[in-house]
């Protein structure tokens, strides 16, 4: 009677979807949790890099005027940094001196307010990013200024999501680091301007044989002020000093053909002749607003003026101005 019933309960499959589910489940389980929590651990360490890039990027990129907004870069009326700011704040003067930090200022985060830590005018730029920052993130945010080259570097971190038992096997704690040069186009075309007439005043100081040693002469009548006749021949100038291509994008608002992108990744747009504030204009000007914000190819617009030759006028209007500047669009004058 015994071996009968031991038969029967050998031979019979009652129960087996329980036991077989009680194994297999816990299993699945364990695989789907390691996959959400690895899903959230990556989605934070990649938002880390994101925050990280654009704390540097947007630094570098508003660094010649504190004013500027540090999310559109729009430029606040009446403020600016002095005439003087690259000589005598911006931490060159830390390279010559004994015992300094060789042009490099740094901030700590997560970070106090730029009044309650006495900070000069580069700590005071890194502090209005760093206020743009979460309090959990812990780093530092740096400037160099090496001469020839200035740079931004954020470096953050912060503990990552993990499951209590995986902690004790590995760690949580992640980081990132970002750099960003400091450019600045509008200042760049300025100093050539500026090195292009100082050339000819300082060959007419001097005789003409030691001229001829000293400064090459020119094939073009470089005391001649510019003017084209076309804007394509304005473009063609810019593009010859700024290293910049003509492409054609497609922003929300429509197609805008760019006269010159740099590599750093600003337009430079050229206008030949006086011009004043109309519906194309302003058009123009929506679509720059455009490409900026999407912040993927474009991260600044300059707009040029040049001579015409024909009537010899140049500039924008003053409402045109004005609308520019207040759009955070740089605005050069060639005379």
């Amino acid at each position: 009677m015994a071996l009968r019933v031991a038969n029967r309960f050998i031979r019979s499959d009652s129960g087996s979807f329980t036991l077989e589910t009680s194994l297999v489940y816990p299993t699945v389980m364990l695989i789907v949790c390691s996959i959400v929590f690895f899903s959230l651990f990556l989605y934070q360490k990649v938002s880390l890099y994101h925050t990280a890039a654009a704390v540097a990027e947007r630094s570098a990129y508003s660094w010649d005027n504190s004013g500027k907004d540090w999310e559109t870069g729009n430029v606040a009326p009446q403020r600016n940094d002095g005439l003087y700011w690259r000589t005598g704040s911006d931490g060159i003067s830390g390279m010559f001196a004994f015992g300094a930090s060789g042009g490099v200022r740094k901030i700590e985060l997560p970070a106090r307010s730029a009044d309650e830590a006495g900070a000069g005018l580069p700590e005071r730029k890194l502090y209005k990013a760093a206020e743009e920052l979460p309090q959990q993130l812990k780093g530092t945010i740096t400037y160099r200024h090496g001469i020839v080259d200035r740079e931004v570097t954020a470096r953050l971190g912060q503990n990552g999501m993990l499951p209590f038992l995986a902690s004790k096997w590995t760690r949580s704690w992640m980081e990132t680091e970002v750099s960003s040069v400091v450019t600045e186009p509008v200042e760049l075309i300025r100093n050539v301007d500026f090195v292009r007439t100082f050339v000819v005043r300082v060959k007419d100081m001097i005789s003409k044989p030691k001229a001829e040693q000293t400064v090459p002469v020119p094939t073009e009548n470089v005391t001649k002020k510019l003017a084209f006749g076309r804007a394509e021949e304005a473009a063609e100038y810019i593009r010859s000093i700024t290293g910049g291509v003509k492409i054609t994008v497609s922003p929300p608002s429509g197609r805008r053909q760019l006269d010159a992108l740099d590599a750093d990744g600003l337009v430079h747009e050229v206008k030949l002749g006086y011009t004043s504030k109309s519906k194309d204009i302003e058009s123009q000007i929506i679509k720059d607003l455009e490409l900026m914000r999407s912040g993927s190819q474009v991260k600044g617009v300059v707009w040029h003026f040049f001579r015409k030759e024909k009537d010899g006028k140049i500039g924008p209007s003053k409402p045109l101005r004005q609308e520019l500047e207040k759009r955070g669009i740089l605005v050069v004058i060639h005379q």
